[in-house]
């Protein structure tokens, strides 16, 4: 018998389907949850979820209560639904999708319109928990674009818009001007909008609308001030205290001053005072040039622990733009180090490109299979390489670690697992 969520992941086969009709059928049906919340909306190409996390923990550490959303999951479908940092129990989460399946049936039925796919009705879902749990703020991260996507109903408070590259061409088109233009369908009339830097063709894709962007790096600016990444902020109205960010890399000192501007904003708005150096400092989020306990890190199926000696780190890096950020970081944290990698991709990204920009680190390469909707082989992933100029292996997922392991017995190599963020659960990690 399958499970509530293996019910609602079969939607998956009807696609992504643009338009927010069935989202505002869906949740007009269930009282306009969303319409409860006050809410900060994030769309983007790249640090989506980072941004969000840091959002999240400092509202949180000065005394909120916080919802946040995000997508995809790297284990369980109950990590896109948080309350104060907390996952949602898996007998509440069942409950919301019996109870949310339900009211998309009937809705389907009496009203012509098509069915609700498994981002629609999870989005609802969110913004349910959200208003039953009575939360101060919501964090909501867009799927994929922006002005189609389902999180696209909310009026919020502020939306952040972070950096802007080539991705999901098929749905959001192969230019920077197109896919800018779908992201800036989440800016609001009379709201205010945060940006990262942006190129000057997606800038001005997103001042089109002649509504004002507040570009975080006007009001804020992040210095590296020490290893690995102790950091020195100050904004138009004050200088923080030195911040010691988990998230290490030029990319998040960008997306932390994204984040800070963004609460710089907020706090004027709500007129408080918001913690951000234990926000900060407390802020987690998996598979973003995070480094594994190697004496924790499990491969194969069975999922069974192995001691390892290499430095091994996890990145959900998988498109160009992701690529070139996780070079910056290898060249800035390991610039004498061997680097071997282990590769898997989803079908529907650009992988070649990706590639391309990591290519000059690669000293060795493995490939893997992702049994996952869209997931391809070893020996796909190995073409995907060799197009790219890097010769790679392909391996089993159970037998991989050993060769990396063989590979990388040497103190001046180190292992990067990445090009998807579902090589964490495809690992077994």
């Amino acid at each position: 018998m399958n499970t509530p969520y293996e019910t609602l992941f079969k939607r998956t086969t009807a696609g992504i389907k643009p338009g927010l009709e069935v989202t505002e059928a869906l949740l007009e049906a269930l009282g306009n949850p969303h319409q409860k919340l006050a809410a900060i909306h994030v769309a983007g190409t790249n640090g989506k979820g980072s941004v969000c996390a840091m959002l999240e923990s400092v509202l949180r550490a000065s005394g909120f209560k916080t919802g946040l959303y995000t997508s995809p999951h790297l284990v369980n479908f109950s990590e896109r639904f948080r309350v104060n940092g907390e996952e949602i129990s898996e007998e509440k989460l069942n409950d919301y999708i019996q109870s949310l399946e339900k009211t998309a049936d009937e809705l389907e039925s009496s009203s012509g319109l098509r069915g609700a796919t498994f981002f629609e009705i999870s989005t609802a879902l969110a913004f349910q928990y959200f208003a039953d749990e009575a939360v101060d703020i919501a964090i909501i991260e867009t799927g994929m674009g922006g002005r189609w996507d389902a999180t696209n109903v909310v009026i919020p408070l502020i939306s952040v818009i972070t950096h802007i590259d080539i991705d999901h061409t098929h749905f959001l088109g192969d230019t920077i001007e197109q896919i800018a233009s779908e992201k800036a369908g989440i800016i609001k009339p009379g709201r205010p909008a945060v940006s990262a830097p942006q190129c000057e063709a997606a800038m001005a894709e997103l001042q089109k609308a002649g509504l004002p962007i507040i570009g975080s790096s006007e009001m804020v600016s992040v210095n590296k001030i020490g290893e690995p990444q102790k950091l020195r902020i100050e904004t138009h109205s004050q200088n923080l205290p030195s911040i010691n960010l988990p998230l290490v890399g030029g990319c998040q000192r960008e997306n932390c001053g994204v984040a800070v501007a963004a609460l710089e904003v907020l706090s004027d708005m709500l007129d408080v005072e918001l913690n951000f150096k234990k926000g900060l400092e407390s802020v987690e989020w998996g598979a973003r040039f995070q480094t594994l306990d190697p004496k924790g890190a499990s491969f194969g199926e069975t999922g069974a622990k192995r001691q390892t000696d290499p430095l091994i780190i996890l990145d959900g890096a998988h498109n160009p733009s992701a690529g070139r950020a996780m070079a910056k970081t290898l060249k800035e944290l390991y610039p004498r180090k061997q680097i071997g990698f282990i590769f898997g991709f989803l079908d529907d990204k650009e992988s070649v490109e990706f590639l391309r920009t990591i290519k000059p680190f690669v000293s060795k390469a493995w490939t893997v299979e992702i049994d996952a909707p869209r997931g391809t082989t070893a020996e796909q992933a190995a073409l995907q390489c060799q197009v790219a100029g890097i010769t790679a292996e392909p391996a089993e997922v159970s037998k991989v670690w050993n060769s990396a392991k063989e590979w990388a017995d040497d103190p001046d190599r180190l292992v990067v697992i990445t090009g998807s963020l579902y090589l964490k659960q495809a690992l077994g990690l």
